[in-house]
């Protein structure tokens, strides 16, 4: 059986498998990220590092849809 923590993304509170990445868990949960950043402790996760970046225990990431506007 495999182990199970508690994430909340946008106020929302997910159990999912300790061994998701942010990519696997957004993709598994159909999540749409395009044009949009993660934030996790109000640090931007890059793209880039979303395949490798695991996730913690009672994390709470927000994500954000870029707006057009000056």
């Amino acid at each position: 059986m495999s182990d199970l923590i508690s994430i909340e993304l946008n106020g929302v509170t997910y159990r999912v498998e300790a061994s998701h990445t942010m990519a696997s868990f957004l993709e598994h949960h159909g999540i749409n990220t395009q044009g949009g950043a993660i934030a996790i402790s109000n640090q931007i996760i890059p793209r880039s590092e979303w395949q490798k970046r695991g996730l913690s225990q009672g994390e709470s990431i927000s994500l954000f849809q870029a707006i057009a506007g000056g």
